[in-house]
């Protein structure tokens, strides 16, 4: 498959805004305060930490202010300029120092390949990510891989599974009526994702939980439209309790996974 999916490399606008909230000039991504609250119960003290798909460094302010034992902390992101500005925000002489983070590192890696040893890490988060790919075997694989004890997943389950693909302007499409401009917005179904961790090697038990940990105050375009920013292609907003992107119902869901000893 052609990678015209990976908008991200060319969505400048978008790493600038994970950059704003990891400095403190955007508040917390509710999302991001709901993994770090998760990634808190299960890591101990000189645990590890691997955040795939960590953008801007945004997620890691979260998962400071969450825990109080020490630990070291790795990002990778696919797209170069969300780690140039990751490291920016955390990795400068003027970045903030958390007395219980021991250490810091972002690299640039794929999630279908994720360019770090087996048992990397203690405990390795993706949020926000499956939802964006074409297909989500071989990650699931890789971010199991990579983890020694836990991988915690945010991301689209639900009862059904739904192919999305949310086309961007201005709306291109190929002689055969797909679109030329567009990134995914894919739902899986519950039932898939327990059929796909029965047939990986290595997983001892898994749990789904949905994702009712949010201030709905705090989510929508109101923070852009105070400050008179353009608002992002694909803010969330609350409609009658639900969280919803343009026109999609998103089931979020936390999928926990834990790894045989």
């Amino acid at each position: 498959m052609k990678k015209n999916w990976k908008i991200w490399d060319q969505e400048t606008k978008y790493g600038d805004t994970f950059f704003e909230r990891a400095t403190g000039k955007l508040p917390e991504m509710e999302s991001s305060k709901a993994i770090a609250k998760r990634i808190k119960k299960y890591v101990k003290k000189n645990d590890s930490i691997l955040d795939i798909g960590c953008g801007g460094g945004h997620y890691l302010v979260s998962i400071d202010k969450a825990l109080e034992v020490n630990f070291s902390y790795t990002g990778v992101d696919a797209t170069p300029y969300y780690i140039e500005k990751a490291k920016e925000a955390f990795c400068s002489d003027n970045s903030p120092r958390n007395p219980y983070r021991t250490s810091t590192e972002f690299i640039v890696g794929d999630i279908f390949n994720i360019p770090l040893k087996d048992n990397h890490s203690d405990v390795v988060a993706c949020s926000n990510v499956l939802l964006h790919l074409p297909s989500v075997e071989k990650p699931i694989r890789e971010l199991i891989r990579v983890s020694k004890k836990y991988v915690i997943i945010r991301a689209l389950i639900g009862n059904t599974a739904f192919r999305i693909k949310h086309i961007k302007e201005p709306e291109k499409y190929n002689e055969d009526g797909e679109p030329e401009n567009f990134y995914f917005f894919n739902i899986y179904s519950e039932k898939y994702i327990a059929e796909l961790l029965g047939r990986i090697q290595g997983v001892k038990s898994f749990s789904l939980e949905k994702d009712r940990d949010f201030n709905p105050d705090n989510i929508g375009a109101k923070e852009y439209r105070e400050s008179k920013k353009e608002i992002p292609f694909n803010v969330t907003t609350i409609v009658n309790g639900m969280q919803i992107n343009n026109y999609i119902i998103q089931p979020w869901q936390f999928l926990v996974i834990e790894k045989k000893a």
